[in-house]
């Protein structure tokens, strides 16, 4: 969905859109590993205002994805609740000079062409920004057996595993058999 600056009244512009499953297939990548599904769709609340020199975005998405657990690779359901507060400037209005560090209020604004807002696209970005970098079913997740790839959260693992055996413990090997110096 494409919003023209122009058509914003004075007042600003009140969005409640339902983003469903097909929309969030369009910004993931096609071999993308991370499995993300929506359980329903995500309710996103947005008021968009004109102002003298940017348009400020404020609001909401909520919603309830199905998201891979990192370590053990199971799904669960994962809720979502975002703050949406972004402010578009035109590429015009920045300053021309060369700056080498960013002030803390910059690093909150996104450059737009200043003719159209890209709401699908900001919306995608508030979900994926929403996501953890690690996503874990529970903090306690023993993962999976790097043996025998059992779930160690939901059964014992019945591989041998040598607990005195250490990462190098082959590199002691090779080294047991070379020649002596």
């Amino acid at each position: 969905m494409r919003i023209r600056v122009d058509e914003i009244p004075d007042s600003g512009r009140f969005l409640h859109l339902h983003w469903g499953q097909e929309k969030l297939r369009q910004y993931l990548a096609q071999d993308d590993p991370f499995e993300l599904d929506l359980l329903r769709p995500v309710n996103v609340d947005l008021e968009i205002s004109k102002k003298m020199d940017h348009i400020h975005v404020t609001g909401s998405v909520k919603g309830s994805l199905q998201v891979a657990c990192h370590r053990c690779l199971k799904s669960f359901p994962w809720a979502l609740d975002e703050a949406v507060d972004v402010v578009l400037v035109e590429e015009e209005r920045l300053p021309d000079d060369e700056e080498i560090e960013l002030d803390a209020d910059e690093l909150e604004l996104e450059i737009f062409d200043g003719l159209a807002i890209e709401v699908d696209r900001l919306i995608a970005e508030q979900i994926f920004l929403a996501l953890p970098y690690k996503v874990l079913c529970s903090e306690t997740c023993k993962g999976i057996c790097p043996g025998c790839g059992v779930n160690l959260n939901d059964e014992t693992c019945t591989c041998k595993q040598d607990e005195n055996k250490s990462a190098f413990s082959v590199l002691k090997a090779i080294k047991a058999r070379l020649p002596d110096s």
